[in-house]
């Protein structure tokens, strides 16, 4: 019984030192090995390392993995003095674990900072931004992705400088206006769209009134050569009536004026006119004659 219990007190030991003088890194985390507080060697690879047991050196965990920050909304004063409510976001990641272990030493002591960094910049750019950048749906040559550029920039360069912190993205994600100034927003807004309707109306007119006239253009060549194409066959028929006129005069002269003379009779008078004629003219016997039946003869007096 003694000697298992000096088996255990001694195994107890030997498994402390063992715990004391290694340390495992995982992989989404870098360790620091620090020698009386003292920072000296950071671990970053994945594996099992020895060092010497506390209170000599001691190791600090430092998380790698992308944070999401995440800060309440504030109101801030544009540069043409209008009030907007943001809401805003924050990613970033460890890039120098011992300068980010001598200036914040732990994850919520670094979105502390971060938080009053990325406020102070957000506040500093929408001083130098008109309202009508942040609203506008018409390109310009400012617009809302180009001031999500420039916070992220300036944000990231103090965050890299000062905390050993690598800003991957920091954007706004919302904005909102006091009541205040909703109206007034909301006028602007009803303004641009109605200048891109108009636009887009105009724009439609214009192309009508170009299809418009091309197909008044195409509709006119089209009579034109109709008209063309009528003459022409109106000419022919001309020609060859003409022709079978010729062929009947030299057949029968005398049918060929009667023939003449009825057409001419034709285009003078219709149902509404009214003859007067002589008893013996020629018309009136060519009318009183018919088939089978002599014309009747007209008195010498």
């Amino acid at each position: 019984m003694r000697k298992l219990f000096w088996f255990l007190v001694i195994l107890g030991l030997l498994i402390a030192a063992w715990l004391g003088c290694t340390v495992q890194v995982g992989e989404s985390e870098t360790v620091i090995l620090t020698r009386f507080g003292d920072p000296r060697v950071p671990l970053e690879e994945p594996g099992l390392y020895f060092k010497w047991p506390p209170p000599i050196e001691s190791i600090v965990r430092i998380d790698r993995r992308i944070q999401i920050q995440d800060p309440p909304a504030q109101e801030y004063l544009t540069a043409d003095k209008k009030n907007v409510i943001v809401d805003c976001f924050l990613a970033w990641e460890v890039a120098d674990p011992e300068r980010f272990l001598k200036s914040v030493r732990n994850v919520s002591g670094a979105e502390s900072r971060l938080n009053d960094i990325l406020l102070s910049e957000i506040n500093t750019i929408l001083g130098e931004t008109q309202l009508s950048v942040l609203i506008t749906t018409a390109p310009t040559d400012v617009t809302m992705r180009n001031v999500n550029q420039e916070i992220t920039r300036r944000t990231a360069a103090k965050a890299a400088e000062s905390l050993g912190v690598r800003v991957l993205a920091a954007k706004i994600k919302r904005l909102n206006f006091p009541g205040d100034n909703k109206r007034a927003v909301f006028r602007r807004m009803e303004a641009d769209r109605e200048k891109i309707a108009q636009e887009i109306r105009s724009e439609g007119f214009a192309e009508a009134q170009k299809i418009k006239n091309q197909t008044e253009r195409e509709a006119a060549a089209i009579v034109s050569e109709a008209q063309r194409e009528a003459e022409r066959i109106r000419g022919e028929a001309d020609a060859e009536a003409t022709r079978v006129y010729a062929e009947a005069f030299e057949k029968d002269p005398e049918f060929y004026e009667f023939l003449r003379a009825l057409e001419a009779y034709g285009k003078i008078f219709d149902e509404s006119t009214m003859w007067v004629i002589p008893y013996d003219s020629t018309l009136l016997r060519t009318l009183q004659e018919r088939p089978g039946k002599p014309a009747p003869e007209t008195d010498g007096d």
